[in-house]
C-alpha cells in the first residue's frame, strides 16, 4: 500500500511548489509596480519581459500610471464632445504610462483610471479640451485634433448627456430634446475645428475613423507626434486592452430615423466646409471626416 501513498504526496507537494511559485512571481511584480510607478495596481501578471497590472477600477494598464517627474510641453487633446477623446486618453496612457489631464474634473472618469482630471501643467502628457478662442489656444505649444464624423459625435454626446458614459439616452429624451439639442449644436462642431486650425503651434490630425479602422499606424503617428517610442511588446500590450472599460455598446440607428432632411443638409454642409479646410491644411486634394 506505501507504493500508492508516494505518489500521491509527490503529486501534492508539486502542486504546492507550484502555487507558491506563482504566488511569489505575482508579489515581486507586485512589488516592482509600485515601487517603480506609484500606480494603483491591485494585481499583476507577467508575459514574457512584460508585466500587465490591473487596477482596483478594473482598467488594465502596460505601465504603471504616474505624473511626469519632467515637465512636459503643454498639449491639447482637442475634440467635441462624443469624439472618442476619452478613448484616446486611454489608449494615450497605455502607451505612455503618463498621466493625461482634463481641462475639467470629471469624478466618474477621475475615480475609474484617469487621476489627471483637473490637471493642466506639465506632469500630464495631454490636456483634454473642448474649449475654443485664442485665450485656450494660448495655453498650449502643440495640439491633437480628434475628429469624428458629427452625425456619430452628435449622436454619442446627447447619449452621454443623457444616459452617462456608457449608456444611452431614452426615447423620451430624443422626443422632447432632440431637435432643438441639433440646431443649437450641430454649429459648434465646425466652429470648434474651424478655430483650432487656427493655432499657431504644431497640429496633430486624427479622424476617428481611422483610429478604429487602422489602430496600430495610427498609434504610431501620434507617438511620433509626442516624442515617444514604443517597443513591439509595448505596441502588444496597448492594442490588448484598445478598447478600455468607458466604450458605449452601439445601438444600431439609422441616420435618416434620427435625422430630419433639414438637419442632415445642415450638418452636411458643416462637414463639407471643415474638410475643404482640413484639406489646404493637410496639402491633401480630399478629406473623408468619420
Amino acid at each position: 500500500m506505501c507504493w500508492k501513498k508516494r505518489p500521491r504526496r509527490s503529486v501534492l507537494a508539486v502542486i504546492t511548489c507550484a502555487v507558491t511559485y506563482v504566488g511569489v512571481v505575482n508579489l515581486l511584480a507586485f512589488y516592482s509596480m509600485v515601487r517603480s510607478y506609484d500606480s494603483p495596481v491591485s494585481w499583476v501578471q507577467r508575459y514574457g519581459h512584460m508585466y500587465i497590472g490591473k487596477t482596483e477600477t478594473n482598467n488594465w494598464i502596460c505601465k504603471g500610471l504616474r505624473y511626469s517627474t519632467i515637465p512636459l510641453p503643454p498639449t491639447a487633446l482637442v475634440s467635441f464632445p462624443g469624439s472618442g477623446n476619452t478613448w484616446l486618453r486611454h489608449v494615450i496612457q497605455q502607451a505612455t504610462g503618463v498621466a493625461t489631464g482634463s481641462a475639467y474634473t470629471d469624478v466618474s472618469l477621475k475615480r475609474d483610471g484617469f487621476p489627471g482630471e483637473g490637471q493642466t501643467n506639465g506632469s500630464v502628457i495631454v490636456v483634454k479640451t473642448h474649449f475654443r478662442g485664442q485665450e485656450e489656444r494660448a495655453r498650449y505649444v502643440r495640439a491633437i485634433l480628434l475628429i469624428r464624423d458629427p452625425f456619430n459625435a452628435l449622436l454619442s454626446e446627447f447619449n452621454r448627456r443623457h444616459g452617462g458614459h456608457r449608456g444611452h439616452a431614452p426615447n423620451v429624451n430624443f422626443e422632447k430634446n432632440w431637435y432643438d439639442y441639433i440646431l443649437g449644436t450641430a454649429g459648434e462642431w465646425y466652429d470648434l475645428y474651424h478655430d483650432w486650425l487656427t493655432f499657431d503651434g504644431p497640429i496633430h490630425v486624427i479622424m476617428y475613423g481611422d483610429l478604429r479602422s487602422n489602430p496600430l499606424a495610427e498609434l504610431d503617428r501620434l507617438m511620433k507626434f509626442l516624442g515617444v517610442t514604443l517597443t513591439h511588446k509595448e505596441k502588444f500590450c496597448v492594442m490588448s486592452n484598445y478598447e478600455g472599460n468607458f466604450k458605449r455598446k452601439e445601438r444600431r440607428v439609422s441616420v435618416s430615423d434620427i435625422y430630419t432632411e433639414y438637419m442632415t443638409y445642415m450638418i452636411n454642409n458643416y462637414k463639407r466646409k471643415l474638410a475643404t479646410e482640413l484639406g489646404h491644411f493637410l496639402n491633401k486634394s480630399t478629406i473623408r471626416i468619420s
